[in-house]
C-alpha cells in the first residue's frame, strides 16, 4: 500500500505533466480546491479548451445528442439505417458521451450538456421507464409495472447522474424503477434471462455484472445521499461476482461489460475493506503498473489495435472507447492515486 509521501509525488507529476481535464480534477479532487475559487476558474478553462473537450463538442448535433461522437466511431457508412437512440447504437450515442463528460468535470451548468440531457430525457415514458421507443403504445408507456429491463436503461441513468442531473424530480420515477427491479442479491438482470429466451439464451441464477455496474454506478453518482446505502450494497454484489473469478482475470480495464478500475474507486469511497481478495489483486494490478522513480502509473499491456474480442473481450474499436480516459498515463494516475488515497483514509 502507499504512503501520503508517495501519493504526494503523484499529486506533483500530475500538476506537471497530466492534460487540463486531470489537472482540474487532480486540484478538485485530491487537493480539494473549491471550484469557485479563481484557480480553478483558470483551470476549468484549461479544460473547455482542451483537445478532449474539443473533440466531443465537435460531434454534438444541433439537437444536443451524438451519434457519431469519439474517435473510437464507426466509419460513416456502417451507420445504421434505422437512425439511433440515446444508446445505441453503443460508444457513439448521447449516453456514453455525456458518461465521458461527466468524468472530465462536466455538468449539466453547461448549456451543451444540459442539452443533451434534455433529448435523453425526451425519450422517458410516463411510467418512468429511459426508453430507445418514442413510438410506443400508449398502454406501454403509462404500464406501472413494465417488463424489466434495465441494461440499456442504466446506461442511460449512469449519464445523466455522471454529469450532476440524477437529482431532476422527473427522473425520480426513473430511480424508483431501478430500484424495484434491483434483485435479492442485490444486482439486475433482465427478466428475460430467467427462462433463457434472450442472448446468451442460458438460464441465469444470480445477476448481470454488465446491467448492475451501471446501475450501481448510477446510483454512485445520483447526488441523491439515500441512495448511497443502495450503491454500497450493489457493489457488494459485484463483489461476491469477482470473488467467483481468479484473481488475475480481474487486472484489465474492461472484463464482461464492467470496468475493474472505476469499481475499484467506487470500493475505495465507500470503505470497503482494502484486504478482500479481488480489491486486493486489483490494487497489486495498479501496484505492477507504478513508476516510483518518476511517481506515475503506466499501463504497459496489448495495445487497442491488437486487441480482439475472442482473447481481450472486446475488438478494438470497443476498447478504445472503454480504455479512453483509464489507460493514459495521466488518468490512470489520477485514478490509481485518488483509489489508494481513499484506502489510507
Amino acid at each position: 500500500m502507499f504512503n501520503e509521501t508517495q501519493l504526494e509525488k503523484n499529486v506533483e507529476w500530475l500538476i506537471a505533466h497530466a492534460s487540463p481535464p486531470v489537472v482540474y480534477l487532480t486540484h478538485l479532487n485530491l487537493l480539494n480546491v473549491e471550484p469557485d475559487t479563481q484557480k480553478m476558474k483558470e483551470l476549468w478553462g484549461n479544460v473547455q479548451r482542451s483537445s478532449s473537450s474539443r473533440e466531443i463538442f465537435g460531434k454534438q448535433r444541433e439537437d444536443g445528442s451524438w451519434y457519431d461522437g469519439g474517435s473510437w466511431a464507426h466509419n460513416p457508412t456502417y451507420m445504421q439505417k434505422s437512425g439511433y437512440t440515446p444508446v445505441s447504437p453503443k460508444y457513439v450515442t448521447t449516453a456514453w458521451l455525456l458518461a465521458k463528460l461527466g468524468e472530465m468535470g462536466y455538468t449539466a451548468e453547461d448549456p451543451r450538456v444540459l442539452k443533451a440531457c434534455e433529448w435523453v430525457m425526451g425519450w422517458q415514458w410516463q411510467n418512468g421507464v429511459l426508453s430507445e421507443a418514442k413510438e410506443a403504445s400508449k398502454s406501454l408507456k403509462d404500464n406501472p409495472d413494465p417488463p424489466n429491463v434495465p441494461c440499456r436503461m442504466s446506461i442511460q441513468i449512469e449519464a445523466l447522474a455522471k454529469v450532476g442531473f440524477g437529482s431532476d424530480e422527473r427522473l425520480r420515477r426513473s430511480w424508483e424503477l431501478m430500484l424495484r427491479w434491483r434483485r435479492e442479491d442485490k444486482g439486475w438482470l433482465r427478466e428475460d434471462h430467467l427462462d433463457g429466451t434472450a442472448s446468451p439464451y442460458k438460464i441465469w441464477h444470480r445477476s448481470c455484472p454488465y446491467v448492475s455496474y451501471f446501475s450501481t454506478s448510477a446510483l454512485f453518482y445520483s447526488g441523491i445521499p439515500k441512495y448511497r446505502k443502495y450503491a454500497e450494497e450493489s457493489l457488494g454484489f459485484i463483489l461476491w461476482h469477482m470473488n467467483q473469478k481468479k484473481p488475475e482475470e480481474l487486472r484489465r480495464f474492461f472484463w464482461h461489460g464492467h470496468e475493474p478500475l472505476k469499481e475499484l474507486l467506487m470500493f475505495s469511497e465507500l470503505g470497503f475493506d482494502p484486504e478482500q481478495k479481488p480489491i486486493k489483486g486489483l490494487l497489486g494490478w495498479l501496484e505492477d503498473m507504478y513508476n516510483p522513480d518518476e511517481a506515475y502509473f503506466s499501463y504497459k499491456g496489448r495495445p487497442y489495435s491488437k486487441m480482439t474480442s475472442r482473447r481481450d473481450g472486446a475488438n478494438a474499436r470497443v476498447m478504445k472507447y472503454r480504455m479512453y480516459h483509464q489507460a493514459e498515463d495521466d488518468w490512470l494516475t489520477y485514478y490509481a492515486t485518488r483509489v489508494f488515497h481513499n484506502f489510507l483514509k
